[in-house]
């Protein structure tokens, strides 16, 4: 057969090649039984001792991991174990058994599927991974009730390349000593456990595949570039020796960057760019740390209804922001008040059914109208805030009046605080996301309101070329590196920078290197990235001078095609930096 190309999802980077390992989950055979009303009690004992012994292996797990890529990944099966405490699951567990009679194996299965189908009916990338949590922890329940220590799949038997529908967040930890070159899935995001463990293990990893598992045989030769996002399937002679001149040179450049998260984002001249990272959970703070970002620049506070499955309150949040906060200190974290709808929906707060819901009920506009959620939400910044420098901003921003709304519930928050003489940091900066034409039309209006901008390059790319990036019908027009949009980021910039507030991209753009010098070029203070970008974009912008970076902007922003701005910014990439892996043109 011939050679074949798989696009999916750079979720680890890096390039391998090697022969494919099909992993089939080992779903644990048993049989469902009714059992006697007089030994029910006993049969609940039972599944709490699996419970417990699930406890004390996820523990485990918890702290193997810990010294093995740090807190921010064995944090993952900390949040498993949460499941264990939830009411909602054990308990109906434990109900089916002493109700309904059946023995505790086919209860666990039931419940945990039917939490799994609920979470399913959540539309969104964010339920994905609750859904393989629940997954996991239903196995290992059922794998302890039965005395089965592990699974029954045929061991790795030689370094290959794991493809698989799905991986377990257990399955990578099992599996990934066994000589795993690289991993391809069918199934998964760039924010999934499977892709957060596959990067802190420094294995290449594509993730959302569609069919991989289907399209390859065991044993078959793959090449997995964790760069690009594509997997190639039965490659020739000529494809391999390209591959892998490709993979030494990404390694030599991988080993350039090992001292750099030490040194500042300063350019030749002497520019100094604010480098911070993108943050989903508390514990990757450590890891924007120790890969020499200046704090955070986006903490996506979201995750919050994920962690507490229901509004969380005040406390929580405190405890969840000072975390960050303390840990990144003397550096600034910017906290991003809830951006729920669109593809964010959650049990507590209702979402109508909406045909287009990304331009509907969503991010700010929900929160003005849940008041009580904004203000408990202030609340919490504003006094875990004194722990360490924090700003907070606003997303979904569509003109002055929302802002003035913000403001007016900020005055209500500083006076419920001084009021209650709870302490506070009343010099949180304020601003806001810039991601909406509207915005931008506005921001020298806007900018007189607040303390910062913060351009979120995704949202504004979509609603100024009118693409939704999900749609595979027309993704290829979703061109970040645009004539329109350079433009936008230039007015927004100079309004930002004519009412002396700092301007910021948080948006995905800020992490392509493609994009690096460009921005640099157009005076942004501030680039956020997640952090395993903050490296290779901190070389870059140690690599150029800021004079000249703005004469690459000025004749870029006078290119008229998106085709002939990618090509003028891919040449002189390539031209600059013989050794960058140049993953954004496709074809590294």
């Amino acid at each position: 057969m011939s050679e074949k190309i798989l696009t999916g999802v750079p979720s680890a980077t890096g390039i391998a090649i090697g022969e494919v390992f099909i992993y089939r989950h080992d779903t644990p055979n048993f049989r469902e039984f009714t059992v006697p009303e007089e030994e029910r009690p006993a049969e609940i004992t039972r599944l709490e001792e699996a419970i417990k012994d699930t406890r004390s292996q996820l523990l485990n797990l918890k702290s193997r991991l810990a010294g093995q890529t740090g807190e921010t990944v064995a944090a993952i099966f900390e949040a498993q174990s949460i499941f264990l405490d939830d009411e909602m699951y054990t308990g109906e567990i434990k109900q089916q058994i002493s109700q309904d009679g059946i023995n505790a194996e086919s209860a666990v299965y039931k419940i945990t599927e039917m939490m799994k189908e609920a979470l399913a009916g959540l539309e969104g990338e964010q339920f994905q991974q609750p859904q393989n949590d629940i997954k996991d922890v239903g196995q290992r329940i059922i794998r302890n009730l039965l005395g089965v220590v592990r699974g029954a799949s045929e061991r790795l038997k030689g370094p290959s390349i794991l493809v698989a529908d799905d991986l377990l967040p257990s399955d990578i930890v099992r599996l990934i000593n066994d000589q795993v070159l690289a991993v391809a899935t069918d199934l998964g995001g760039a924010t999934s456990h499977t892709a957060i463990l596959a990067r802190s293990l420094h294995v290449p990893a594509v993730v959302g595949l569609k069919d991989v598992s289907r399209s390859v045989k065991q044993g078959e030769k793959v090449i997995v570039n964790g760069n690009s996002g594509k997997v190639i399937l039965r490659p020739d002679d000529a494809t391999i020796k390209h591959y892998t001149k490709k993979r030494i040179r990404y390694e030599e450049y991988i080993l350039s960057l090992s001292d750099i998260e030490k040194l500042p984002a300063e350019t030749l001249d002497g520019k100094r760019i604010h480098l911070r990272g993108n943050l989903e959970l508390p514990q990757e703070a450590q890891s924007i740390k120790s890969q020499g970002g200046e704090g955070v620049g986006l903490f996506r506070s979201e995750y919050l209804f994920l962690a507490k499955k229901r509004l969380p309150d005040e406390a929580f949040q405190i405890e969840e922001y000072t975390r960050v906060i303390s840990n990144v200190a003397p550096n600034p974290v910017t906290i991003r008040t809830f951006d729920l709808g669109g593809d964010k929906v959650f049990p507590d707060i209702p979402h109508p059914v909406e045909a287009n819901p990304f331009m509907g009920w969503r991010a700010l506009r929900v929160s003005l109208d849940q008041t009580e959620m904004l203000v408990t939400q202030l609340r919490a910044i504003f006094r875990a805030a004194l722990t360490g420098p924090t700003k907070v901003m606003f997303p979904f921003i569509n003109g002055l009046c929302e802002i003035r709304k913000v403001r007016e519930q900020i005055d209500i928050v500083k006076e419920q605080l001084t009021k209650e003489k709870v302490p506070f940091n009343p010099d949180v900066k304020i601003g806001v996301m810039i991601e909406l034409p509207s915005a931008v039309i506005l921001a020298d209006k806007l900018a007189k309101e607040v303390d910062f901008f913060s351009i979120g390059t995704n949202d504004l790319t979509q609603f100024t070329l009118a693409v939704d990036r999900g749609n595979e019908l027309v993704r290829s027009y979703y061109q970040p590196i645009h004539p329109a949009i350079l433009r936008m980021i230039q007015t927004t910039v100079t309004a930002g920078h004519k009412e002396n507030i700092d301007v910021a991209i948080c948006g995905e753009m800020a992490a392509n290197p493609a994009a690096t010098m460009l921005l640099v070029g157009l005076d942004i203070d501030e680039l956020s990235v997640n952090s395993m970008a903050l490296p290779e974009v901190k070389k870059i912008i140690r690599s150029i001078k800021y004079s000249e970076a703005k004469e690459y902007a000025a004749r870029a922003l006078e290119l008229d095609t998106v085709q002939e701005l990618k090509k003028f910014c891919l040449d002189e990439m390539k031209h600059r930096f013989a050794d960058l892996p140049i993953w954004f043109n496709g074809d590294s």
